[in-house]
């Protein structure tokens, strides 16, 4: 039989177990690489080794945003949190890609995939997290945002604040007069077919989407601003021909706040998180020298409030027994626009992507691998949160594509 430890041996283990908790939370720190904003290259930003969009840093910035010292316009929660019910059992499921079968497991680490929730109804299937994060991280939306906007203009012009989706934009937003935007219509920005003269390729430094992201990072110029400059394609009429631009979705959020008198966050705030029962407050983020709020991929949120959302578009506009947007809204947000000239390889409607399967499903879909995909028929929502060294790469989205196919095959 031991006997008792002495005083002096417990104060020796004590301190060991100091020294090792201590030596450990150093190791954990020197472990996420800190980025300095100043120091960062606007030309670069999508390119360049140094920048929150690459890794390593992605894969600790695309879940702690609020760590780099931007402007935090807070989405706040509150009321009862809409229940999920946990995972009871583990979930896995292969895929086959270029003539390749993988696991869900292998799916993860050659997409450095963050987080990763699969819901069907209200039910957990499958949760994971990576990179330090974990259930209560708030990710990143990149452009999975834009579909947020998209129901947030839905609500404000249910609301009747905004009169009709084919108003003139200027009507709302006048500051744009004089610029290529006064020719367009809100319908037309919803659609991605405004005409304006703009390039949204992250891999071209000149490219228009670089000189947006220098807006976010130093708040010269303001949106305002560089909207203001933009002009029209004279070879393109507005509603006829698709192409993405993330300063059309800036147009609808500066009509929701211009219509509504309230600020993007809270209309945010006070009409879809305190309806979908969120669990965790939300956030947007833009630099402290701009003035306007960003609408259209700034946002940041856990995996279980993105699929709160998910399920609540799922369901028609409606979760927990609270309406949120109007059915008809949820149906023609999600119905294929028909242009002249359509996007390639999928179908688009108000700022969501929509395969052309006939699964009836639709997506968010956000640069360097962020997925919001809802399946109404299935009632199936799966969020992916990821951190891919490129923002856009076609094959990463083929991937993804078949990794959602096989878990909808599996859960039907």
């Amino acid at each position: 039989m031991q006997g008792k430890a002495t005083r002096a041996e417990i104060r020796l283990k004590y301190l060991a177990l100091t020294m090792f908790a201590m030596t450990n939370i150093a190791i954990a720190s020197q472990s996420i690489p800190a980025i300095d904003l100043d120091k960062m290259n606007i030309d670069e930003m999508n390119t360049g080794p140094y920048s929150y969009f690459i890794p390593p840093y992605s894969d600790y910035y695309f879940h702690h945003m609020d760590k780099l010292g931007y402007r935090i316009d807070w989405v706040k929660r509150a009321g009862i949190v809409y229940p999920l019910k946990e995972a009871h059992t583990p979930f896995t499921v292969t895929y086959s890609y270029n003539k390749h079968t993988y696991t869900l497991d292998q799916y993860f680490k050659r997409n450095r995939v963050l987080g990763f929730l699969v819901l069907k109804d209200n039910q957990i299937i499958s949760e994971h997290y990576f990179q330090g994060s974990n259930q209560h991280s708030r990710f990143l939306s990149n452009s999975v945002g834009k579909s947020i906007t998209s129901t947030l203009f839905g609500i404000a012009l249910e609301d009747g604040k905004i009169a009709s989706i084919d108003d003139p934009a200027i009507k709302y937003v006048p500051t744009l007069k004089k610029s290529g935007f006064d020719r367009v219509t809100l319908r037309q920005a919803l659609e991605m077919a405004t005409g304006i003269d703009a390039t949204e390729d992250a891999s071209d430094p000149n490219s228009t989407v670089h000189k947006m992201s220098g807006s976010v990072l130093r708040g010269v110029p303001s949106f305002t601003q560089l909207m203001q400059s933009l002009k029209a394609d004279p070879n393109v009429t507005p509603g006829t021909t698709f192409k993405y631009i993330s300063l059309n979705t800036q147009v609808l959020g500066f009509a929701i706040e211009n219509a509504t008198g309230t600020p993007l966050n809270q209309y945010l705030q006070n009409k879809i998180w305190r309806k979908i029962g969120a669990e965790s407050d939300g956030f947007l983020f833009r630099a402290n020298a701009q003035p306007d709020e960003c609408a259209f991929g700034c946002f940041n949120a856990t995996l279980r409030d993105y699929g709160r959302f998910g399920l609540m578009m799922m369901n028609g506009g409606t979760l927990g027994g609270t309406r949120v947007v109007s059915s008809a809204w949820v149906k023609e947000a999600t119905t294929p626009v028909k242009y002249d000239v359509p996007p390639q390889g999928t179908d688009y409607g108000y700022q969501w992507w929509i395969p052309s399967d006939g699964s009836k499903a639709y997506q968010g879909q956000g640069v360097y691998g962020q997925i919001l995909y809802i399946n109404p028929i299935k009632h199936i929502v799966i969020v992916e949160a990821s951190a891919w060294p490129k923002a856009d790469p076609d094959e990463r989205w083929d991937e993804a594509a078949k990794v959602m196919d096989a878990i909808v095959k599996k859960l039907s």
